[in-house]
């Protein structure tokens, strides 16, 4: 009588869903080109850049400056910590995309596949998106 439960219990523990991996889009190693930001094509000559070189970090260049943020997991939540970057005057013309990565990528909380690339989230909406 007493395996009926535990067959039951071993039974629903591989019936629930697994954690979703919130690296699983971002492997180390990946390499992306920011072709959006916040639903606004990034033009030609606005070179922007994301990568995942370590475990616990994400870094890439933005205009003329190159910048870093640790990352980390909350559960199925990502966590972008404090920007690092260049302060390099870069073309007066793409200074609004140079600001609104920053500031976008800080509200990150999660990314997708999407194609061809990744989708940056901030509350369930696409903030960045990126191609390989």
């Amino acid at each position: 009588m007493h395996r009926l439960p535990l067959f039951l219990m071993a039974s629903l523990a591989f019936a629930m869903p697994a954690a979703a991996d919130p690296f699983a889009a971002l492997p180390i190693g990946g390499q992306w080109r920011v072709v959006a930001i916040a639903g606004e094509a990034v033009p030609s000559g606005a070179e922007i850049t994301l990568s995942r070189a370590a475990a616990d970090s994400v870094g890439g260049k933005v205009i003329c400056n190159t910048w870093s943020r640790p990352i980390s997991a909350s559960g199925e939540k990502l966590m972008l910590g404090g920007l690092t970057t260049t302060k390099m005057l870069c073309d007066f013309d793409f200074f609004k995309y140079e600001f609104a990565f920053n500031d976008l990528l800080g509200k990150v909380d999660s990314v997708r596949e999407a194609a061809g690339g990744i989708e940056l989230l901030a509350n369930g909406a696409v903030v960045i998106t990126a191609a390989r």
